[in-house]
């Protein structure tokens, strides 16, 4: 780890300890906790606070308020707590990422370019997630309880579902490496490896979060003969999970493999 980034993590080590004392101590907030990275102990040097706050029932009307779904800026309430801790360089609102009336506020801080995703809800909706880190609780929020799989029936048609538009975008993606387009193969060689963890996670009953990957599935593949390559790899993928499938389903999946091959060959040449 360089110094640059052991500073960067204890400047947000130390941010992250005059928050909780500040919010802690004051009659507003009844709790706090973390989401995100820190929820999944997988937090790295760069990793953000994803902070979540339970507002008090006589002041959620108002730091809670929604003025804009989605804005450049945010209430004068919400930007005197966010500039105790610094001044903003940059605020983003998107209150889509909310939770249930509540607010969803973007901070990246002057100076220490570190970021916080402000969280606030009413203590009326309050639940604190099951996968996360508590840093105070005076209200006694209620946890929701572990993540469940899918309901099965559904679970088995979306495998099936996802397996044939895999396929499908295998094809299509080949088309594009015949074409020239290492961009969007690039991308699609992303999204392809995000599809079969998505049929393996839900053969294997496991909820998402069991199985959150942070960033990208695939690997950067510069040339034309790397993503020819990782295509072969990852029908190799799909064959081996082919019992699999078939089982889960209840269904023989069809798996153009031929055709594929017919398409590769295209663009070897």
């Amino acid at each position: 780890m360089s110094s640059d980034l052991k500073a960067y993590r204890q400047s947000r080590e130390s941010l992250l300890a005059q928050i909780t004392k500040e919010l802690s101590g004051d009659e507003r907030f009844l709790a706090a906790w973390l989401t995100g990275s820190y929820g999944r102990n997988d937090a790295d040097e760069v990793s953000d606070l994803d902070l979540q706050i339970v507002v008090a029932e006589p002041y959620h009307e108002i730091l809670c308020a929604r003025r804009e779904q989605v804005s450049h800026k945010t209430t004068e309430e919400r930007l005197e707590l966010f500039s105790k801790f610094g001044k903003p360089a940059i605020i983003h609102e998107n209150n889509h990422n909310a939770s249930e009336n509540g607010t969803f506020t973007f901070v990246l801080y002057a100076g220490s370019a570190l970021m916080i995703d402000w969280v606030m809800m009413p203590q009326m909706s309050a639940e604190r997630p099951f996968q996360s880190v508590l840093l105070f609780d005076r209200g006694n929020i209620p946890v929701s309880p572990p993540p469940t799989p899918e309901e099965l029936k559904e679970s088995k048609k979306t495998v099936a579902v996802i397996w044939a538009f895999l396929w499908m975008m295998t094809a299509i993606t080949t088309k594009y490496i015949i074409r020239g387009d290492l961009v969007f193969v690039q991308n699609w060689l992303e999204q392809l490896h995000g599809l079969i963890r998505e049929i393996e996670r839900r053969t294997e009953r496991l909820s998402w979060q069991q199985t959150y990957t942070r960033g990208s599935l695939s690997q950067l593949q510069p040339t034309r003969e790397k993503q020819i390559e990782s295509l072969r790899q990852l029908c190799k993928r799909m064959q081996e999970l082919k019992p699999k499938v078939a089982e889960f389903t209840e269904s023989e999946p069809l798996m153009p493999i031929a055709e594929i091959e017919t398409l590769l060959s295209l663009a070897n040449k």
